[in-house]
């Protein structure tokens, strides 16, 4: 599978000859991982079945308030692929960083449990399990410490999470960075289980970042500067 070829190529630039040839065969890589792991081969679960289908969600800031689109489909972490997260930030006569007002909180967009936290970190448990890597989990990042959910806290669709901030990551300015994973994997943004919110579709543009948010014939286009062209209102 890609999987395996991915790897092959890996080993083929970093080792060469006999040593290329032990790490791609029984004793090399499989055997580690089957030591620390166990047999991978007899794990059949699949982890992302074709019927799968994203629960209901709402916008990431609070019903009646309008925010800014700043970020098409882009990485969900790091850099590069997959497409699977969407930006956005809260009106501001600033520029850059700045201390998000008190009601310019950002919501849970499911009910969930708060299962993870770190600096500008927070995932939210869809199923509520306690674990991050099964069934659904939604990731925000750039959440500022103070004002933050705690560790094990339940939230319902619209409770706040915490404030967007700078925090954790490269940022220009003050947002929030969210994406879906499901059983661990991400979920491409714009796929056939798109990042739908309140019906609103992300589409991916001609780079990261770049693209649209559609709903009902009305489309509007992720920027770094807020427009009537790119912000959106939550509950309309």
């Amino acid at each position: 599978n890609a999987a395996s070829v991915g790897i092959q190529y890996y080993f083929s630039r970093t080792l060469s000859g006999s040593r290329y040839e032990r790490a791609i065969g029984a004793e090399g890589l499989l055997e580690t991982y089957t030591n620390l792991f166990g047999d991978p081969w007899l794990d059949d679960r699949i982890h992302i079945p074709g019927s799968l289908e994203q629960p209901e969600m709402i916008l990431p800031f609070p019903r009646a308030r309008t925010w800014t689109y700043t970020g098409a489909p882009h990485t969900g972490w790091g850099e590069g692929f997959p497409f699977a997260a969407l930006d956005f930030a809260p009106p501001t006569d600033f520029s850059g960083c700045f201390v998000a007002d008190p009601q310019q909180y950002t919501v849970a967009i499911a009910n969930g449990m708060v299962t993870r936290v770190d600096r500008g970190l927070a995932i939210l448990d869809l199923d509520m399990d306690g674990d991050e890597r099964t069934g659904w989990s939604i990731l925000y990042l750039h959440i500022a410490t103070p004002g933050r959910a705690k560790l094990g806290t339940i939230l319902n669709s619209g409770d706040s999470i915490g404030y967007p901030s700078c925090e954790g990551g490269h940022t220009t300015g003050t947002h929030i960075h969210i994406a879906r994973k499901y059983n661990g994997e991400w979920i491409l943004a714009d796929s056939s289980i798109p990042f739908e919110m309140e019906g609103w579709i992300p589409h991916n543009g001609s780079t990261a970042y770049a693209g649209t948010l559609s709903k009902n014939g009305i489309q509007i286009t992720a920027s770094s500067v807020s427009g009537t062209n790119s912000q959106i209102t939550s509950g309309d």
